[in-house]
């Protein structure tokens, strides 16, 4: 069973009250008259890009909306809804890690924390205002900015 991209409605009649939400796929089927279609083991909220961002062996415990809803009947080991997995073909499999990015990304945080620490001595420096001890801090941090400039990830 799959319920592709799943939002919120208000039908013409409805058979609650305001305080209940309705859910229904892009084809119009409503989340909770599918309910008893859902029959395998675990239930999935996918995101468009088809990262499982929700899980539950009890399909009405998922909040569907922005979603496409899925299910498979096995998890893989380690299995988490951070990000790190993903329903393709109707299986979970691990979302390939991009390693260069993530040290790019690394590198980029050092860096604003390295120049946000020095911003002031620069500006004493620049001021002809620094002491012996902060230039010297100074001259350390520049190194170290500069060796994590010239990494080669």
């Amino acid at each position: 069973m799959e319920l592709k991209n799943v939002t919120r409605y208000t039908p013409d009649d409805p058979d609650y009250d305001n305080n209940f939400l309705y859910f229904r796929s892009e084809d119009g089927q409503d989340f909770y008259e599918s309910l008893s279609k859902f029959t395998k083991k675990y239930k999935l909220c996918i995101d468009s890009e088809n990262i499982i961002r929700s899980v539950s062996e009890d399909v009405s415990r998922l909040y569907p909306a922005g979603f496409s809803v899925v299910e498979v009947n096995k998890l893989p080991a380690g299995f988490n809804i951070y990000g790190d997995w993903k329903y393709s073909n109707g299986a979970v499999v691990a979302v390939p890690v991009d390693y260069h990015a993530k040290a790019e990304t690394t590198r980029q945080k050092l860096l604003t924390d390295a120049n946000s620490t020095i911003v002031d001595w620069r500006t004493e420096l620049a001021l002809g205002d620094i002491s012996d001890d902060d230039r010297a801090s100074l001259t350390k941090w520049m190194v170290y900015i500069r060796a994590l400039k010239m990494l080669d990830l």
